[in-house]
């Protein structure tokens, strides 16, 4: 059985985590995917961390976690004859994926015009027009220009980044969707499109409701950090080995954790049924002493055994062991240039694909492909040969 995505090539010019992120999902179910890379590497192969934190430009973890299946061709377009090594690839793939600045994606993709040319899909923080067009951004810079980092913070205090790189992830698989979209569509009518993403706005629409709250309100979102004290249990709360996440600030959940921690008495307690907002502290001389004295899985098991919605805040080892990510299958064992290791699984699974539609394959050594390609791209041995020794490719 062949992965959905077999046949199709993608070619993906980039520097960031967000393309590298999104080429992975075609390469990951089948397509090709081509990743142009300059002589030093892409940014993505010099990020950190390494494996005994010596650097390689083959063994970085993000490259190896997000450029997975994929091929790796050097090549030096800043001259003429490095231009025309791109403008056989783009006739050569299905879709090109661009990760770089404004200037340097509008001369790329100026090349691509005409029915023989593939649709294109452009990744930038802010969109290839506006004042702001040029602004070049990281994760966290970013998502300070959506109200996501706003509310993750306590009130009076500084506002809180998501983990790294988790941004720039949300925004490729965002770019993932819009390509398939615009792939299908080229394949519908014929009809060549440019799409283009932008970060900013990304993660405004697809993740953060505080602004739609904002638009029919009126009101700044409530600056909420890891708890909820004004409509508890609801956030983040510490236990013996760890951390919980509970949400029972409302019926028949309130009633549910009183009982399931031994204080059915709290129920009948005008603190919390008159003026509970105002009596977090006097609540947590309850809740406290059950959560110091259990696990954060005793507390999954027993507050989900009396209907409590609850779950374990689980660290990177803890995953691993989780017995429904064993079930499903969500880590899957590779082998790559640093050795065996582990790798995030399929994100979806397809009905009757017998887990056959996903494949992890080992990310690239850089320039592992550049010979075999330009042979595809119909180079003469001479002509490789003399585009070596210009650098022009490597």
């Amino acid at each position: 059985m062949t992965q959905p995505l077999n046949g199709m090539c993608v070619v993906e010019i980039g520097d960031s985590i967000a393309g590298s992120a999104c080429t992975k999902t075609f390469s990951d179910y089948g397509a090709r995917v081509i990743k142009v890379e300059p002589f030093s590497g892409n940014k993505i192969r010099r990020m950190p961390p390494f494996k005994g934190d010596i650097p390689d430009i083959n063994g970085g973890a993000y490259h190896l976690a997000f450029d997975t299946g994929k091929e790796s061709i050097i090549v030096d377009y800043s001259s003429n004859s490095g231009l025309e090594v791109l403008d056989r690839l783009y006739q050569l793939s299905d879709l090109v994926i661009f990760d770089t600045t404004v200037e340097k994606t509008k001369k790329l993709r100026s090349m691509i015009n005409g029915v023989k040319y593939p649709s294109t899909v452009s990744i930038t923080p802010h969109g290839m027009s506006g004042p702001f067009q040029d602004r070049r951004e990281n994760d966290m810079s970013i998502l300070a220009w959506t109200t996501r980092m706003y509310r993750n913070s306590m009130e009076n205090m500084s506002p809180l980044r998501n983990a790294p790189g988790s941004t720039l992830v949300q925004i490729g698989h965002t770019a993932a969707a819009v390509a398939v979209g615009i792939y299908w569509g080229h394949q519908h009518d014929q009809i060549r499109r440019d799409a283009e993403v932008a970060g900013v706005e990304a993660i405004l629409g697809n993740v953060d409701t505080g602004f739609v709250s904002w638009i029919f309100t009126g009101n700044l979102p409530e600056r909420i950090g890891g708890q909820l004290k004004t409509r508890y249990p609801t956030g983040i709360y510490p236990c013996k080995d760890g951390y919980v996440i509970l949400s029972a600030n409302e019926e028949p959940w309130f009633s549910r954790l009183c009982h399931a921690i031994g204080h059915p008495e709290i129920l009948e307690d005008e603190r919390f049924t008159k003026d509970r907002e105002n009596n977090w502290h006097a609540f947590m001389e309850y809740l406290g002493p059950y959560l110091d004295q259990h696990d954060k899985n005793y507390i999954f098991t027993h507050l989900q055994e009396h209907g409590v919605m609850v779950a374990p805040v689980l660290n990177a080892s803890d995953l691993l062991d989780d017995p429904q990510a064993k079930a499903r299958k969500s880590f899957v064992k590779i082998d790559s240039a640093i050795g065996e290791h582990f790798l995030a699984g399929a994100p979806f699974h397809l009905n009757k694909m017998n887990d056959k539609s996903f494949k992890l394959e080992s990310a690239p050594k850089l320039g592992e492909h550049t010979n075999t390609l330009l042979k595809e791209l119909d180079y003469s041995k001479e002509e490789i040969i003399a585009l070596f020794r210009a650098k022009i490719i490597g």
